[in-house]
């Protein structure tokens, strides 16, 4: 994951949320464009409590995405729409279209926040959060997109999930290790209006039963007894987890 303004793609993704196109789990219509190479890009979307899917790499291939069949109401290219499609396998739901933002996103995967939730799907690209709806963010390679929920302060007491305009959390450490190393990890808390980053003190990293909190300047210590592949997981209250993945060699 990496890098999202209070009033852009969180209000393109969520206040738009107003018109259910079908159940979640129904696939979005799209249809690719000119094939070519696509755009190699890194997605994850976590949920108010798990994550409904690990960073995935993928290459999204230029799509026109129509859900409510509309002739002027359509995503086309090498959008984030085309990689949210890709990701999902179509299983997201969309809003309602606005003019200038595109599709609001309702439901992906398992988890839906339709129009009347206090929750709403906040898009970040790159560690920021979205200028643009993901019909009208054009993919560049290399970039890496987060979609999360989040409840705006004023819906406080409907929320009982917390993510009150939630800090977003960044993992960073080894991708690989032997096994019995101790690891350094290190992570930081980009803030949801600006993603400025500043160390992330007190958050629990944990992995293969083992667990540390990071300190005043957000780096912490994990030692990986046994070969394998571990999920390291950031996870602070009121705040969006992170995590990394790392192979323990014997």
């Amino acid at each position: 994951m990496k890098r999202s303004t209070v009033v852009t793609l969180s209000a393109c993704v969520a206040v738009a949320a107003s018109a259910t196109l079908g159940p979640l789990g129904a696939t979005v219509l799209a249809h690719p464009a000119k094939r070519h190479g696509g755009v190699p890009v890194q997605i994850r979307i976590e949920g108010t409590g798990s994550t409904l899917l690990k960073e995935t790499s993928l290459v999204a291939v230029a799509r026109r995405i129509d859900p409510d069949g509309k002739p002027g109401d359509v995503c086309e290219g090498d959008t984030a729409a085309a990689a949210l499609q890709e990701a999902t396998h179509g299983h997201w739901t969309a809003g309602a279209y606005y003019s200038g933002l595109g599709y609001s996103v309702e439901g992906i995967l398992s988890e839906t926040h339709a129009f009347n939730s206090p929750y709403f799907w906040s898009f970040w690209i790159d560690g920021h959060s979205s200028s643009t709806g993901i019909c009208g963010a054009k993919l560049k390679a290399g970039e890496h997109l987060l979609f999360f929920p989040q409840c705006s302060k004023q819906s406080a007491t409907e929320c009982p999930q917390g993510l009150f305009e939630p800090a977003v959390l960044e993992l960073t450490g080894p991708r690989t290790a032997h096994a019995g190393q101790t690891i350094s990890l290190s992570v930081h808390s980009l803030a949801n209006a600006t993603g400025k980053s500043t160390p992330a003190a007190g958050v629990t990293v944990s992995a293969g039963g083992s667990s540390a909190k990071t300190d005043s300047g957000g780096h912490a210590k994990l030692r990986l007894a046994r070969a394998g592949r571990y999920e390291v997981l950031a996870n602070g209250p009121g705040a969006v987890r992170d995590e990394l993945t790392v192979s323990v060699h014997g």
